[in-house]
C-alpha cells in the first residue's frame, strides 16, 4: 500500500448518513457490513464520532467496524476521552473523573439518551475508545485531534501508556503538576489564551468563557492581528496588532503534514495551510462532513478536500 493512499476525515458527531454518502463519494462500498475501497484506500478518522448527532449508535458501528476490520485507523477525539472519563467512576475520591454538572451531562446526553437501552453495546464502546490512540505519526504525514505540538507529543511518547486511573486522575486535573493534564487537554482540545480582564465570549453550547482557542494552523505570514489568531475573540481585541514575538504556536514545513478536526470552521471548506489542515467544518451545525485525499503527483504530496 502507498503511503499516501489515505483518506482522512473529520469530526462526525453522530452523523452516520453523511459518513456514509462521504465515504461513497469517496469510492467505497458496503460488503459484509463493513464499507472498504476497492483499491485498497485507507480512512484515518480525527476522533469525535458522539455526541450531538441523531445516528451515534450507527456512527460508532461504522467506524469501528472499519478500524477492526483494517479498513481505517482512527485517534481518540475530545468527546472519547470525556465519555471515558464521565463514566468511569474515582474509586479514590467518589464519584467520577469528570464532573456530572448539569453542563456535562448537556454535552453528553444525546449520546446517553441513543443508549438508554444499550447499556452493555455502550459499555463495549467504551473499552474501545480506550484503545484508540491520542495520536498517528504516518512518517509522511501525522493525524491528531485538536493540536500537534512536538514537546506534548514527546512528552506523550514517554509518560502515557494507556487509560490508567493514574493516566485518567492527572488528565482531568487542572492542578496536575506532571504535566499529563497540559499534554492531554492541548493534544485533544486544542491551545487556549486567557483573554484580558473584563473581556468574554458565549460559545457554541452557550457557556461564558474567558478564553480563546488559538487557530495555531493559520500560516505565519497570514498573523496580522489578533482575529487572526484567535477563535471567537471578542470584537474590541479582534483588531488589535499581535505582539511582536508571540508566535501563537506556529505550524510549518519542513514538519510533516498535520491533519485534525475540532475547531467548527464554516463555509466552504479550503486548505488554509498546506502544512496543518483542518477537517471539521460543523456537520453537526449545519456545515459539512469533510475528508481530505491524499495522493502523489511529481514526488510530491496532493491533498484534495472532498465533502
Amino acid at each position: 500500500m502507498n503511503s499516501l493512499d489515505f483518506d482522512i476525515i473529520g469530526d462526525i458527531h453522530g452523523h452516520a448518513d453523511a459518513l456514509e454518502r462521504l465515504l461513497q463519494k469517496l469510492g467505497y462500498t458496503r460488503k459484509f457490513g463493513v464499507y472498504s475501497h476497492p483499491h485498497r484506500r485507507k480512512v484515518v478518522f480525527v476522533g469525535d464520532f458522539i455526541d450531538r448527532g441523531p445516528k451515534i449508535r450507527e456512527t460508532l458501528h461504522l467506524v469501528r467496524d472499519m478500524v477492526e476490520s483494517g479498513n481505517a485507523l482512527a485517534v481518540m477525539g475530545n468527546h472519547e476521552f470525556n465519555a471515558i472519563s464521565f463514566h468511569t467512576p474515582h474509586t479514590e475520591s467518589g464519584g467520577f473523573f469528570r464532573d456530572h454538572t448539569v453542563k456535562e451531562i448537556r454535552q453528553h446526553l444525546e449520546t446517553m439518551d441513543q443508549f438508554q437501552h444499550y447499556d452493555l453495546e455502550f459499555s463495549v464502546f467504551l473499552e474501545w475508545f480506550k484503545t484508540l490512540p491520542l495520536y498517528l505519526d504516518m512518517g509522511r504525514f501525522r493525524v491528531v485531534h485538536a493540536c500537534w505540538d512536538d514537546q506534548h507529543i514527546k512528552y506523550l511518547e514517554q509518560h502515557y501508556q494507556g487509560i490508567t486511573a493514574d493516566f485518567l486522575n492527572k488528565g482531568n486535573n487542572k492542578k496536575d503538576a506532571s504535566g499529563m493534564y497540559r499534554a492531554v487537554d492541548e493534544t485533544l482540545k486544542g491551545i487556549q489564551r486567557r483573554l484580558p480582564e473584563n473581556y468574554s465570549f458565549i460559545d457554541k453550547d452557550g457557556a461564558e468563557r474567558h478564553e480563546c482557542r488559538i487557530r495555531w494552523w493559520r500560516d505565519p505570514r497570514s498573523r496580522h492581528r489578533l482575529k487572526d489568531v484567535l477563535i471567537d475573540c471578542p470584537d474590541e481585541l479582534g483588531n488589535m496588532d499581535i505582539l511582536n514575538g508571540d508566535s501563537y504556536h506556529a505550524y510549518t514545513a519542513p514538519n510533516p503534514p498535520v491533519f485534525f478536526g475540532h475547531y467548527w470552521l464554516m463555509g466552504s471548506p479550503m486548505v488554509e495551510n498546506p502544512s496543518a489542515v483542518c477537517l471539521d467544518y460543523s456537520v453537526a451545525k449545519g456545515g459539512v462532513l469533510v475528508a481530505c485525499r491524499l495522493g502523489e503527483r511529481k514526488g510530491e504530496m496532493t491533498k484534495t478536500l472532498i465533502y
